[in-house]
């Protein structure tokens, strides 16, 4: 076959690329960091029979609704749609505005725990972050800072949601507070990752 015919050939090939599943990628990365959380840091006492308590319940549940936000427009299926960032916003600013009131109320701003929580959640979100760069680098992003912030959210928020079963500070004073910071660190983190390995 001729070069020019190949080129022809290989032109009218519609075909769409196969794109890895991040579902199975999101899903491993998560269940290593369980794994990890489980070996190295364990269970709180008693963590099913507290799980019903309203500090448990924002402090496992503000994590799950950031990851699951950020699963939502990083999984786009068109890299090019604009999907409004603007939810992540108002969830953000939702934590600040709860985080000033349990402040302002008393509540345990430095905890027991702070450096076990900000290097914790970060070491957690590792395994889920690497699971989903390996499936992000096989499609061409146009906006691969983005891409990356949202990738580090999800695998901070998702580990913070882990760690959450293993941390007995139930003061939102504290779990907003660094919780967050270390989620907004895994983030920027993603931002700068993305930026440098899943450019076009």
């Amino acid at each position: 076959m001729e070069t020019d015919e190949l080129i022809a050939a290989l032109s009218a090939d519609d075909m769409p690329a196969k794109r890895p599943n991040l579902h199975w990628r999101m899903a491993f990365g998560v269940a290593i960091s369980i794994v990890l959380m489980l070996v190295f840091w364990g269970m709180r006492p008693g963590w099913p029979d507290v799980l019903l308590m309203l500090p448990l319940l924002v402090k496992q549940g503000l994590p799950v609704v950031l990851a699951g936000l950020a699963w939502a427009v990083l999984r786009g299926s068109d890299p090019e749609a604009q999907v409004p960032l603007w939810p992540l916003g108002l969830l953000a600013a939702a934590s600040v505005a709860g985080w000033l009131l349990s402040a302002l109320s008393g509540g345990d701003v430095l905890g027991q725990s702070l450096w076990q929580c900000l290097l914790s959640i970060p070491a957690l979100a590792l395994p889920i972050a690497i699971a989903l760069f390996r499936g992000l680098r096989h499609r061409i992003d146009p906006r691969p800072a983005r891409t990356g912030m949202l990738a580090g959210l999800f695998a901070g928020a998702a580990a913070a949601a882990v760690y959450a079963v293993h941390c007995d500070e139930d003061s939102a004073a504290f779990f907003l507070l660094w919780y967050g910071l270390a989620i907004v660190l895994c983030g920027f983190v993603g931002r700068l990752a993305g930026r440098r390995w899943l450019g076009v």
